[in-house]
């Protein structure tokens, strides 16, 4: 409840100078600058190649949208979930396209790629001087600072509802006076811990952490996707309009989904493998804490086999990305 309260004053806080780029960016816009080389001819690349680059990019900047739906066991009322969900995908996009769109109308593209991170900062020295690079810089700490406590509770409860459906070990139900689920904070932390030791000891930068993350969420949205589609034909799905809709969702989400699969490409799939690989283990273990009458198929075990030997391509990928 106190990180909530936190995270809600943190998050209007670093909107205020967002919304004043927003502003003084569309007063410094300038359509010949905005015009000047619409399809990127400088870099030798077909448009749909380029779109094709960005999608892992795009998606990462987009990943913690299900946040609600994480936490959702905690809600006084569950139609506020999808509610805040829609809201913050809706209001996400916004500001990222305005932003995205009014920067190129205030430099050229080889200007923007050469402007130091954070390259929003920079851009507003451009228009208003030393003030407005500070204000940005103190807002962009404001950010990480909020998105740390909440991906904290995010990445906690996860293991936690697992535990509780028995997908994980029983011992991550544990909680302490206070209602935090302790056991499963100590594997997330340390398992982040962990993962910006192996890249700062095999010299790996902060992209290469980004696209491996993404690309483990991509299998999870494409799944999501697919049984959403199953579920629209079989009788459990509504009727009428309402299986209509939720068929027509449930194939431009799948089909969304494969085409991230295709964009992200095999290597970082496989990547993704490094961390699929020990939570299938905890997995396994959890199931036959459950008993016999919950074992694996014999095509399940096949799976599971494929998935812990693919883990040694996957750790010869990641030493020599």
């Amino acid at each position: 409840q106190q990180a909530a309260l936190f995270n809600l004053v943190a998050t209007l806080a670093k909107s205020l100078p967002l919304l004043l780029f927003i502003l003084f960016a569309c007063y410094w816009f300038d359509p010949v600058t905005f015009a000047a080389d619409q399809q990127g001819s400088t870099l030798a690349v077909p448009v749909s190649e380029q779109v094709r680059n960005t999608m892992l990019i795009t998606l990462w900047v987009f990943t913690g949208i299900e946040g609600a739906a994480v936490l959702s066991a905690r809600a006084r009322n569950r139609r506020d979930v999808g509610t805040a969900t829609v809201l913050g995908v809706v209001l996400a996009l916004l500001l990222y396209v305005l932003i995205s769109v009014l920067a190129l109308g205030i430099l050229s593209r080889p200007e923007l790629a050469a402007l130091p991170n954070p390259s929003m900062a920079g851009l507003m020295a451009q228009m208003t001087g030393s003030w407005g690079k500070l204000l940005i810089s103190v807002g962009l700490i404001v950010s990480v600072l909020a998105s740390y406590v909440s991906w904290t509770l995010f990445s906690a409860e996860v293991p936690f509802s697992a535990a509780r459906h028995g997908a994980f070990p029983a011992i991550f139900r544990r909680q302490n006076r206070n209602g935090t689920p302790i056991a499963s904070l100590w594997l997330t932390s340390l398992t982040v811990q962990t993962c910006l030791l192996l890249v700062w000891l095999l010299g790996k930068g902060y992209t290469s952490l980004l696209l491996i993350s993404t690309s483990m969420i991509l299998v999870p949205y494409l799944l999501i996707g697919l049984f959403l589609l199953k579920l629209s034909f079989s009788k459990e799905g509504e009727s009428g309009q309402g299986r209509g809709l939720m068929r027509a969702v449930a194939l431009v989400s799948s089909g969304y989904g494969f085409w991230l699969l295709y964009a992200a490409g095999v290597e970082y799939l496989l990547l993704s493998l490094l961390l699929y690989g020990p939570g299938l283990l905890l997995f396994l273990y959890s199931r036959r804490q459950l008993g016999a009458d919950l074992c694996l198929s014999g095509r399940e075990r096949l799976l599971a086999g494929v998935t812990l030997l693919s883990l040694i391509p996957a750790v010869w990928s990641f030493a020599h990305l």
